[in-house]
């Protein structure tokens, strides 16, 4: 497995079977959108098969503040330590933000809390309801 910082030789190709049981799931190509405009991400790159198995992006200001909207792996590729991975690169590269916040869904509070995270309330919109 290979992890990687930018997208440089990744397309919408690369980005396949993602979204799994989402309402309105993403394409690979608005997928490859989301992930060009981030402020960080990180790829789990399989060499073998030439496909993007795991992904986490943040956006930031780079000063104070960063969310995390995403980190998904594909699901043949779960419970092997790619997300703990990806995530935990994701936090090396936020290390000098003050706050990070995300949002997710109770059953994976427990993921987050392993690497220090609190439980919070939030609000959010969801325009496709």
């Amino acid at each position: 497995m290979e992890y990687r910082t930018t997208l440089e030789g990744i397309s919408p190709n690369n980005l396949k079977g993602f979204f799994v049981g989402w309402k309105k799931p993403l394409t690979s190509e608005e997928h490859y959108t989301i992930l060009k405009n981030s402020t960080f991400i990180v790829l789990a790159y399989d060499r073998e098969t030439s496909i993007v198995v795991g992904f986490i992006n943040a956006l930031s200001d780079r000063s104070h503040f960063a969310f995390i909207p995403m980190l998904e792996v594909l699901p043949e590729y779960q419970h092997k330590g790619i997300g703990s991975k990806l995530f935990k690169m994701m936090l090396k590269l936020l290390e000098d933000i003050t706050c990070i916040d995300l949002t997710c869904d109770i059953q994976m509070q427990g993921f987050y809390e392993q690497f220090g995270m609190l439980k919070s309330h939030g609000m959010v919109f969801r325009k496709y309801l």
